[in-house]
C-alpha cells in the first residue's frame, strides 16, 4: 500500500472516530430532554460566618453572633451563601452529560443570581446524580424594600425555620462541548420549590 493510500486511510478512520465521538456527545446532550430534574433541597447556609443548621432561629445565636447580625442590619448588608441541590434522573440507556450549565435563581420572584456553573456533569445510564449549585448573595441588596426582620427571617427560612413560605425558582441550561465549541441546550429547564 502506498504512503498516500495509508495517509488517506488514517485520515478517514480519524474522521470517522471524530464523527462517532461528536454523535455520542450530541446524543448525551439530547438525553437531557428525557432526564427528570427535581429540586432536592437547600443546604450549607452560611450567614455572617455562621452555619445555619436545620431549624435554627435568631434565638439560637450567641451574643457575639447577635452583635454581628445587629451590625449587619445597621449597615444594611447581609451576605449569605448556600447550595441548591438538584436530583437529575437519567432513564436513558446511555449517559447524559454536559460541559457546563447556565443557571438563574430567584427567591420570592426576585432574581438572586444569573451565572454559569463551569463544571462537567455526567449522569450515568439508568441512574441518578445530584448537582450542587453554589449561591452567593446579599439579602439586603436583594430585598431592599423589605423590613430588616423579614430579610433576616428569610435567611433562617432557607435553613428550615418556621416562618412565611419562601418560593425558590431555578432555571438551568446545559451545554455540551463538541470540537472545542460549547453548544447550549435549546431552552432553560425550569423548576420551583416552596419552602414552607
Amino acid at each position: 500500500m502506498s504512503k498516500v493510500k495509508k495517509t488517506l486511510m488514517i485520515l478517514f478512520v480519524g474522521l470517522s472516530l471524530a464523527s462517532c465521538d461528536v454523535l455520542t456527545q450530541v446524543a448525551q446532550m439530547a438525553n437531557f430532554a428525557n432526564c427528570t430534574f427535581n429540586f432536592n433541597n437547600v443546604n450549607n447556609i452560611q450567614m455572617l460566618g455562621v452555619n445555619l443548621s436545620k431549624g435554627m432561629t435568631k434565638e439560637s445565636l450567641n451574643v457575639t453572633q447577635l452583635l454581628s447580625l445587629t451590625n449587619a442590619i445597621m449597615s444594611k448588608s447581609l451576605p449569605v451563601t448556600f447550595n441548591v441541590n438538584l436530583d437529575v434522573s437519567n432513564p436513558n440507556s446511555i449517559a447524559a452529560s454536559m460541559a457546563k450549565m447556565d443557571y438563574i435563581l430567584t427567591l420570592n420572584g426576585k432574581q438572586v443570581v444569573s451565572t454559569t456553573l463551569n463544571q462537567a456533569i455526567n449522569v450515568p445510564a439508568n441512574a441518578s446524580n445530584v448537582i450542587s449549585i453554589p449561591i452567593m448573595t446579599d439579602l439586603f441588596q436583594l430585598f431592599s424594600g423589605e423590613s430588616a426582620d423579614a430579610i433576616v427571617n428569610l435567611a433562617f427560612k432557607l435553613a428550615g425555620a418556621s416562618s412565611n413560605p419562601v418560593n425558590v425558582g431555578l432555571k438551568v441550561k446545559p451545554y455540551i462541548s463538541i470540537n472545542g465549541q460549547q453548544l447550549p441546550y435549546p431552552d432553560y429547564i425550569t423548576m420551583n420549590k416552596t419552602l414552607n
